[in-house]
């Protein structure tokens, strides 16, 4: 059996397209436009919503966290059953995640010591560093025999609330895109899984899947734990 994903600091690559580094640099010129200028686009004005409702938006956020951490565990759990078994890929995966480089709070307790800002902020690295190995996996390898029914519909199902999640963050944090960006930019790296993924060589392969969908699992835990945080504090509860 697998170890169970680790809540700790971890590496981060984003993105393994080398043309990814000027789309984001489009994006975040277009949010430093925004800077001290009206840009509903980029940050909606959300000083009408009342606590109350502000309060179910939180709590709905919660369980898109949620669910999201259980589609990623419905996917390793399909592909260690079938493929993992008797293999040693574990030892390696978690030392690999293109994530590491973020270096997330090791600990619960310093995620606790973080007001919302800040954790909304790793929020949304997690996120974004997640876009380009996620839309590979329902684009460009859902034909691939690893990549099972089961994989695939939960796949479909993440990436909506990913979307889902990322649109809330945005709109509520909306002054922590470009410092999130800003951090991205900064790291220079890039996720770099594909050409594994698609390898000739089944071993290499398969221990490449194992570490994306175990990265997942992880990562996928963290949003969780960072988002009821958050919620907590909005609902005025202790978690």
């Amino acid at each position: 059996m697998s170890p169970a994903p680790s809540f700790r600091g971890h590496q981060w690559i984003y993105n393994s397209v080398k043309g990814s580094c000027l789309l984001l640099l489009l994006v975040m010129s277009n949010l430093l436009l925004c800077q001290g200028n009206p840009c509903p686009s980029c940050c909606p004005d959300a000083i009408n919503i009342t606590s109350e409702s502000l309060s179910d938006l939180f709590v709905n956020a919660t369980m898109l966290s949620y669910r999201m951490y259980n589609h990623s565990r419905i996917m390793f759990n399909e592909f260690d059953q079938k493929y993992a078994k008797g293999k040693l890929y574990y030892f390696s995966a978690t030392n690999s995640c293109h994530t590491n480089f973020l270096k997330t709070p090791e600990e619960i307790k310093e995620a606790e010591k973080m007001n919302n800002e800040d954790l909304s902020k790793w929020i949304l690295m997690l996120l974004y560093s997640w876009h380009s190995p996620l839309n590979h996996l329902v684009m460009d390898l859902q034909s691939m025999k690893e990549v099972s029914d089961t994989i695939l519909s939960n796949a479909r199902e993440y990436v909506k609330k990913v979307e889902t999640l990322q649109a809330f963050m945005e709109r509520h944090f909306c002054q922590m895109i470009i410092p999130a960006m800003q951090k991205m930019l900064e790291a220079h790296i890039y996720w770099s899984g594909l050409p594994s993924l698609m390898s000739s060589n089944e071993d290499v392969r398969h221990s490449e899947f194992y570490n994306l969908f175990n990265c997942l699992r992880r990562d996928s835990l963290e949003i969780d734990i960072y988002t009821k945080l958050m919620a907590c504090r909005r609902i005025g509860i202790t978690c």
